[in-house]
């Protein structure tokens, strides 16, 4: 049961110091499901992989264990943590967590409306707003863990939540997480609701995980944004997912403006 296991939290917590005051023009990311730093070697992976992002997105990330000193001393990131639940037996908070050289404008999460059957969990979305280095312009950033063991109605009502925080921003946007879209049926209803948005899936070679059904989970999508360079580190084996490191320009986001300008004149 749900009250012997789990504690729902949804809420936010937030962490570390970040030294700059704007993103861009080049912007390093890193995305990773850390599942919840379980593995040996995860500490060394995740000191070597993010000294020098601007922009770090996790999934499975945890509070309240010795990893914490990483989050709440860090000098180089902002970060934001979207507590989906807490395990009473060790107190250990679950969630998505984003961590940025620049602090956030603004910040708010989602919780999926139905929940995981067998641990009783809900599955988090956290948007974050950063200014960048284009006067007036600032860059959407939502992190996503999606639902996983449902029926597609239920995957669809959640991704649908994530989509509806996209809606209203004209500006660039960088989609990414944990899509759990194992099969054609998912993936097809996220790349429908992506266009609608004009989010491009940045393209990426990676190799598939037998335990993922050999199907890609983790995806990233931007609008208004310069793929510069994608990478996956296939050698770093502390997670059941792959991170992945991501080069992005802000070069044409006067391009984006334009696009909007005319579809409003259209109208």
């Amino acid at each position: 049961m749900i009250k012997d296991r789990y504690k729902l939290v949804e809420s936010l917590k937030l962490m570390g110091r970040a030294p700059k005051f704007i993103l861009g023009p080049n912007i390093e990311i890193l995305l990773w499901n850390v599942f919840k730093c379980k593995r040996k070697g995860w500490q060394e992976d995740f000191i070597n992989l993010t000294w020098d992002k601007d922009l770090i997105l996790l999934q499975e990330a945890i509070l309240n264990t010795p990893f914490d000193i990483h989050f709440n001393q860090s000098l180089r990131h902002q970060w934001i943590m979207a507590r989906s639940f807490k395990t009473v037996k060790n107190d250990i908070d679950t969630g998505v967590k984003t961590g940025c050289s620049v602090a956030a404008q603004e910040y708010y999460f989602s919780v999926s409306k139905h929940h995981e059957p067998i641990s009783q969990t809900k599955k988090m979305s956290l948007a974050t707003v950063y200014p960048l280095n284009i006067e007036g312009q600032s860059l959407l950033v939502v992190n996503c863990h999606i639902i996983n063991f449902v029926t597609f109605e239920k995957f669809s009502v959640h991704l649908d939540q994530v989509f509806q925080s996209l809606a209203d921003h004209k500006g660039p946007i960088l989609l990414a997480g944990d899509f759990n879209t194992w099969n054609g049926k998912r993936l097809r209803y996220f790349n429908q609701l992506a266009k609608s948005l004009h989010l491009d899936e940045v393209k990426i070679k990676r190799r598939p995980r037998l335990s993922h059904l050999l199907k890609h989970l983790d995806h990233i999508y931007s609008r208004g944004l310069t793929v510069v360079d994608a990478q996956v580190h296939t050698h770093i084996k502390s997670s059941d997912h792959y991170p992945i490191s991501l080069s992005l320009n802000t070069n044409c986001i006067n391009t984006l403006d334009q696009t909007f300008q005319h579809k409003s004149e259209a109208k």
